[in-house]
């Protein structure tokens, strides 16, 4: 049977034409230029639209026909806005909310001024989510006037926390549904950063050991360190690649990225982690449990996972144990996706890349070009069909003597799904936090918009038949309650997991 090779939202981001070149310090900043920002969300949300008419697998989609409603309604309400814009933050938020509409985290936006940023303000207190509720976790210790630590937001201006959030947050943000999102993004009820769009609160209700208060909020501008403060709210793990041995015979594997581009580091530090892998795997098959942690791993090619892999169950135990097979990936048809897929195999070609790859990219351009000639908006690969008779592969033994734990936080999307998919099929068991969600249009491409001043990401291809469903997280057998950036606690609470 044909496997397909999942390549996902980082993959083919290359450094093409949609890549911000850095420009020399004395250089006018484009985003900080007199413009009629109006004219320019008018261009740029038509540009978005016209772009994904042309090139996402969405458009013409059977099976999603409310997509191109979603797209044109999206495009509507950009435009209306773009009557009464004024300034970037008005063209910026616009625009991010019609890419939010999508419900989709294949498709985003970023701005290409290097490290941009908007003056951000706030009331004088943060809130991030704890469970359902959002609550305060950072404020100015000597301004009385802001809630205590510890209270809970009950509502602003009449509008309750969770529609607040929805209204604030969501709109901008997309799938805010995801538990993911909430996590990631949750610190952003309090914040304004020149979004016309929302206003500022007057005042909030907050509830206290037991007591209801309302507080005037005072909004300002945010302190130097806010961002250092958001870091350590977000307890996010800055993990390097790397197999670590431990004295119990337990070993940690971490790979924070799956980057499929041959020429970047990620795909240097990967190639000599599996490597690593194959010389200790005797001792990796025999250890007491063996940690895959994929925190703050965003995506890319799930070749990576796929070799990983082979090295601890070894072929014959995946053939055995098969994850749910695709039907097929249908490919858009397009000159903008043919040439981002031909600038990924001569880079292929030019470093030496994997022979499976390269054919993998050279069947998709032919397949591509075939549609067009054809006049068909699809080039469909589809799994080869196996013989109604044929034979269950022989019984496979069991070659991990121990466990295998997939550490998730929410940052997990595209590849790294793919891979707590394979792992689990193989008998991992999940541990940590809820993942993300990525929906079945895959494989990005990254064209600016017409000012320029932003690039969007755009779908190329479309899994038929996929196991998991869109927008569908993966959640853990065992829950790891706690600071995610904690290595020390969080190995301390998987080895509390292992069989006496």
């Amino acid at each position: 049977m044909k496997r397909f090779l999942a390549t996902g939202a980082a993959c083919l981001a290359l450094a093409s034409a949609a890549q911000a070149q850095e420009a020399p310090a004395d250089a006018p900043k484009p985003m900080d230029q007199p413009r009629d920002w109006s004219a320019t969300l008018t261009q740029d949300s038509t540009g978005l639209h016209d772009i994904m008419i042309d090139s996402h697998p969405g458009v013409h989609d059977p099976l999603n026909p409310a997509f191109k409603p979603r797209l044109e309604e999206g495009l509507t309400v950009a435009l209306e806005r773009a009557k009464t814009t004024t300034d970037a933050g008005g063209w910026w938020w616009a625009l991010r909310a019609y890419v939010a509409s999508f419900e989709d985290g294949h498709v985003g936006i970023n701005i290409t001024q290097p490290n941009y940023g908007f003056p951000t303000r706030w009331p004088g207190f943060l809130t991030i989510y704890r469970g359902a509720d959002q609550v305060v976790v950072d404020r100015e210790p000597a301004d009385a006037a802001t809630p205590p630590l510890g209270a809970r937001l009950i509502d602003c201006d009449g509008v309750a926390a969770e529609a607040l959030a929805e209204q604030r947050i969501g709109q901008f943000r997309g799938r805010w549904f995801l538990e993911a999102q909430r996590t990631l993004y949750g610190d952003w009820q309090f914040l304004s950063a020149q979004n016309p769009w929302i206003g500022e609160m007057r005042q909030c209700r907050f509830e206290a050991d037991g007591a209801t208060k309302t507080y005037a909020l005072n909004w300002r501008a945010t302190p130097e360190d806010i961002y250092a403060r958001r870091a350590k709210l977000a307890q996010r793990a800055a993990t390097d690649f790397g197999l670590k041995h431990f004295d119990d015979g337990g070993f940690w594997i971490s790979t924070p990225s799956f980057n499929g581009d041959p020429s970047s580091e990620t795909h240097a530090e990967l190639t000599a982690l599996i490597a690593d892998m194959k010389t200790k795997q005797d001792a990796l098959r025999l250890a007491p449990y063996v940690v895959l942690d994929l925190r703050g791993n965003g995506g890319g090619s799930s070749h990576w996972s796929q070799l990983m892999a082979e090295v601890l169950w070894g072929d014959a135990w995946m053939a055995a144990h098969p994850e749910p097979a695709i039907e097929a990936v249908e490919w858009r048809a397009s000159d903008g996706n043919i040439a981002e897929i031909s600038a990924f195999l001569d880079k292929l070609r030019a470093t030496n890349g994997q022979p499976e790859l390269i054919t993998w990219a050279e069947d998709a351009i032919n397949g591509m070009k075939a549609a067009q000639a054809a006049g068909q908006v699809y080039w469909r690969s589809a799994n080869d069909e196996e013989p109604a008779d044929a034979a269950p592969p022989p019984p496979a033994p069991q070659l991990m003597a121990g466990r295998v734990y997939v550490l998730t936080d929410s940052s997990c999307g595209s590849a790294c799904l793919d891979a707590v998919d394979l792992w689990k099929t193989a008998g991992a068991l999940q541990v940590g936090r809820e993942t993300s969600a990525d929906t079945v249009y895959m494989e990005i491409r990254e064209p600016v918009l017409p000012s320029g001043l932003a690039q969007i990401a755009v779908p190329m291809k479309v899994y038929r038949g996929r196991a998991r469903g869109n927008n569908e997280p993966q959640r853990p057998q065992y829950v790891i309650a706690g600071d995610m950036s904690d290595d020390a606690a969080l190995l301390a609470a998987i080895r509390r997991l292992q069989p006496d």
